[in-house]
């Protein structure tokens, strides 16, 4: 007999390392085609709307609120699908994958032709719904959109692992590591094609998007 699992897959590796994938690529897409703003890491949006502000160039910071203001909205959304979907954790899960591959699928089709303003309000907003949905791995908390917390975790659980000689916190360091890897890995794969494809790159994302769809419904149809 199989052992069961002690969580869904919404909160497994192959989840987890798609959806970091998902976010290094957005990004990294962002600040090569969209002017150097970021969906997800709104830290880097921050700083460069003070940075603007601090030299007033109030133009070019006007440019980054449109982000910050579309992942706000983003989480009024997650509190509304957490609140009527709180009973069922794997369908609010899955309508916020769908909601985000909806809003990806949108933004493929219209960011060659449009500017920077439309595109970015859209990604921001599924980066929003992303790392507000998704938020543990096997049941432990973890970061998919920024990495800053992760890099800590990876570090601190590998060594106190090492040092404790506790194979479970060695584990999740080394799943840490993975993490980061993969979303070092979309920031690569995106800043290549980016490059090399500009707006059309965008389209490549869909591919690990519909990937967690697929997995997030797999496991509902054979439970």
């Amino acid at each position: 007999m199989s052992k069961k699992k002690e969580y869904q897959i919404f909160e497994g590796l192959r989840i987890a390392i798609s959806l970091t994938f998902i976010s290094g690529y957005l990004n990294a897409f962002t600040y090569v085609t969209q002017g150097g703003r970021f969906a997800g890491v709104q830290s880097g949006n921050v700083i460069m709307l003070s940075y603007y502000l601090a030299r007033g160039e109030f133009f070019q910071a006007v440019s980054f609120i449109n982000p910050i203001i579309f992942f706000i909205f983003g989480q009024f959304v997650v509190y509304i699908i957490k609140s009527y979907f709180r009973k069922d954790e794997w369908l609010r899960h899955f309508i916020s994958s769908v909601i985000m591959t909806l809003f990806i699928f949108i933004a493929v089709m219209i960011t060659p032709f449009v500017g920077p303003v439309l595109t970015m309000a859209i990604l921001a907003f599924v980066a929003s719904i992303q790392i507000g949905t998704f938020q543990k791995l096997r049941g432990a908390p973890y970061a998919n959109v920024m990495m800053t917390g992760n890099l800590k975790n990876a570090a601190y659980l590998w060594f106190k692992g090492w040092m404790e000689n506790d194979k479970i916190l060695r584990k999740r360091g080394r799943e840490t590591i993975l993490i980061l890897a993969s979303f070092s890995l979309g920031v690569s794969i995106s800043t290549i094609l980016s490059l090399k494809f500009s707006e059309y790159s965008l389209a490549c994302v869909l591919f690990p998007t519909f990937y967690v769809n697929y997995e997030l419904w797999k496991e509902k149809s054979l439970a």
